[in-house]
């Protein structure tokens, strides 16, 4: 069922699939608390849905890792009349040997990508509950499905995501609250450039933009699916890490991971 009356609110929505979530979700009625760390890009998301007369834009400058963020959001959206739906979208990635990577660095992920997910879900789905409805959207990945060498830890933050998503899904069961993780292959935007600067990269042909992204993940969340994946490919792909022995996974991921991504071969020493 198609739930567009209610604020949602979208972390991460300073660029890529957060801004086109904050966007699309704006132009169909739903006022957006947009929540990202640069204050200008949320501005510009704002301005641009005065100047088309869709439901407002509220940004929200926020590090989702800083303490008590969870509280802030949900105070920031009882202001603005209640949430509707949580959009966790905010995340980020390292590309490069494990070894070889900045353990503080790492620790972010895990911070961002996990943590921040749980705080903001303990944070605002009670008043979802209370309220007798309402959408959670969590962006994973398809990385959440396999090992991931080259990006050890971000894969494996994705399949908690996922993981998490599925369980809560059912805890929710009954209440009128439906939780979808999105899980899309390779999506244009700024991650690559963050999690790999200056490292050659050909984009796959199969590789879609933000805003199918966006769209397939509201489609989704509308319907009430518990999984989606966007393209035929993608999912070929996450049944294809389903049936197979998980020590074949390991070495086909090992061999083909990082040039699914558009990568010639692993960007030794690569941070951001």
């Amino acid at each position: 069922m198609t739930t567009t009356s209610g604020l949602a609110i979208v972390t991460g929505s300073s660029s890529g699939i957060g801004a086109e979530l904050a966007r699309q979700l704006s132009a169909r009625g739903q006022p957006v608390l947009a929540i990202g760390r640069r204050a200008h890009r949320l501005e510009e998301l704002s301005a641009q849905a005065r100047a088309a007369s869709h439901a407002p834009i509220h940004p929200l400058e926020l590090d989702v890792t800083a303490e008590g963020a969870g509280v802030l959001v949900r105070d920031r959206a009882r202001e603005l009349g209640g949430a509707a739906w949580l959009v966790n979208n905010a995340g980020t990635t390292r590309f490069g040997p494990f070894l070889e990577g900045d353990p503080a660095e790492q620790a972010m992920l895990v911070r961002l990508n996990c943590e921040s997910v749980v705080a903001l879900c303990a944070a605002i789905v009670p008043d979802l509950v209370a309220r007798g409805g309402g959408r959670v959207l969590n962006v994973a990945s398809l990385a959440a499905f396999q090992p991931t060498p080259g990006h050890a830890v971000y894969g494996a933050t994705k399949a908690f995501v996922l993981s998490f998503s599925e369980s809560l899904s059912v805890e929710l069961d009954g209440t009128g609250v439906t939780v979808t993780a999105l899980c899309p292959g390779p999506v244009t935007t700024e991650i690559f450039d963050a999690g790999a600067p200056g490292v050659p990269r050909k984009k796959p042909p199969f590789e879609i933009s933000a805003e199918e992204c966006a769209a397939y993940g509201i489609a989704a969340a509308d319907r009430g699916d518990v999984v989606a994946i966007p393209t035929a490919l993608s999912k070929a792909t996450a049944q294809l890490a389903r049936v197979l022995p998980r020590a074949a996974i390991r070495r086909l991921s090992s061999r083909i991971g990082l040039s699914f991504l558009g990568y010639g071969g692993l960007p030794r020493g690569a941070r951001g």
